[in-house]
């Protein structure tokens, strides 16, 4: 008999949690959606107070639906993402989403980013390079023009040493052929003229 009994109770208990349990799993549309403030932990009560029984814990940045709020006990029902139903002090709800969500995104921008500079560091270089090699061309191309201009200006010079020394071999020479032709002519003038036979008789 007392065997029976104990059955009975047990049976009784085990209904009224199932029976509580479903109770406490409303949809998840039926709520708006909120965040777990960025502390490490929270607990989820039974009810809207500290004085309820603890379900469990519900970690920092977890993602759950708000169904209702108490405004005096300032609790806050809601649906965590194992499905549980309960009370969460309000001051750990938020509407934005928690830095532990947000963490792999800024990690993939941040990786996407370092991969972006590492090419435009890799670019940069090339340019670098490119622009090295230019210079390098540009100072060449410059000696070489020096070069050049240094020649033209020697050649120039030896041009007009030639010129001046064509033009004083050619002063010597009509010099000299004047000074021959002048003594030529007072030779001339001094030699003594034959005389001129007289056929004439007399």
């Amino acid at each position: 008999m007392r065997t029976h009994i104990v059955l009975f109770l047990l049976f009784t208990c085990i209904s009224f949690s199932g029976s509580q349990a479903l109770a406490q799993e409303p949809n998840d549309s039926e709520g708006d959606i909120r965040y777990i403030s960025d502390d490490l932990f929270t607990f989820l009560h039974a009810g809207p107070g500290r004085n309820y029984r603890i379900l469990g814990s519900v970690i920092a940045g977890t993602k759950v639906t708000m169904l209702q709020e108490d405004t005096e006990t300032e609790f806050v029902e809601v649906i965590d993402d194992k499905q549980r139903t309960g009370w969460i002090q309000a001051e750990f709800i938020s509407k934005s989403r928690s830095v532990r969500e947000l963490v792999p995104g800024m990690q993939q921008q941040l990786q996407e980013a370092n991969t972006v500079i590492k090419q435009q560091r890799i670019d940069n270089d090339l340019l670098n390079q490119r622009i090295a090699d230019l210079s390098s061309q540009n100072a060449g191309l410059t000696r070489k023009l020096d070069e050049i201009a240094t020649k033209n200006s020697r050649i120039s010079a030896e041009l007009a040493n030639q010129d001046q020394s064509a033009q004083i071999e050619w002063f010597t020479r009509g010099g000299i052929v004047a000074v021959i032709s002048l003594l030529l002519g007072i030779i001339l003038t001094y030699l003594p003229k034959k005389r001129r036979r007289n056929d004439n008789w007399m």
